[in-house]
């Protein structure tokens, strides 16, 4: 099976508390350090549950909840010392920019910014960079080929990937010689609870894993969507040789998309990097 290699930019996220640095992905392990609140690690690899960072030349693991959240601006955007219009501004942010989310105060985000701590006003936030509702959502969640044909959804790829969040399904299409889609699959899958969603936006597959886990758990066929977010298999035992939980069409996830385990391993085999993925 071919090997696909993920490039990515150095991404930088911040301690939500007093958070321990672990040997493994698992809350019994040994702990490496404690890193104090508001300390910026460097992301090296990142999973649904966790993520290995590197702080002060230390390499471990932790728990995903106790990390910063990654939203990106979608036009420019003043950054304030408090979550007040009246608030005098620190910096001008621009579009596309990554910002790391500490906590969500009403309409307002605490934020990190280049080092810079202040406040956006959380509607010039989303997880992708666009401004929200930049397709005509009218059919997403009734017609979902006559949703990517009339919005002339392009992919670098011969293939187009969607998730409605709402009714949970993912879709998978094929491009047709004229540029238009045809509907190959139409799946049930499992998406984030609302303490942890799934994101929204558009995004483009960006690697694979064929596992990955913890001491408890693990997943099969795993396609990344951004981050630590990916199309993967039902739970598995850490061992892979049983199913522990098979649940499809439900909001329970961490953040990932859980499919059954064919249909996720069809994607890692045939979706190439770079196609274009659609989630609302």
């Amino acid at each position: 099976m071919k090997e696909y290699k993920r490039q990515q930019q150095n991404l930088y996220k911040y301690t939500l508390a007093n958070t321990n640095l672990r040997e493994e992905k698992s809350t019994s392990s040994n702990v490496i350090t404690v890193i104090p609140a508001r300390s910026k690690v460097q992301v090296i690899e990142a999973e649904e549950y966790w993520y290995e960072v590197l702080y002060n030349g230390k390499r471990g693991y932790i728990y995903s909840d106790y990390l910063s959240k990654t939203k990106y601006t979608w036009t420019d955007v003043t950054l304030r010392s408090y979550p007040s219009a009246e608030s005098n501004p620190v910096t001008t942010i621009p579009p596309k920019s990554i910002v790391q989310v500490l906590s969500v105060n009403g309409d307002w985000s605490h934020v990190m910014y280049n080092n810079q701590e202040g406040y956006i006003f959380s509607y010039f936030l989303s997880d992708d960079g666009n401004l929200p509702k930049e397709y005509d959502f009218k059919y997403f969640y009734t017609d979902m080929t006559k949703f990517v044909n009339d919005n002339k959804i392009k992919s670098p790829t011969t293939n187009l990937i969607t998730t409605d969040l709402k009714n949970k399904l993912t879709y998978i299409f094929e491009k047709n010689h004229d540029g238009s889609w045809n509907l190959l699959y139409k799946w049930s899958c499992t998406v984030g609870k609302p303490s942890t969603p799934t994101i929204r936006g558009t995004f483009y597959v960006s690697g694979r894993k064929p596992y990955f886990g913890s001491d408890i758990y693990r997943v099969k066929y795993a396609t990344r969507i951004r981050g630590s977010y990916y199309y993967h298999s039902i739970l598995f035992n850490a061992a892979g040789t049983e199913i522990i939980d098979d649940r499809l069409g439900m909001a329970l996830s961490h953040g990932c998309v859980r499919l059954a385990t064919e249909n996720a391993m069809w994607i890692y085999n045939n979706v190439l990097d770079k196609t274009t993925i659609i989630i609302n």
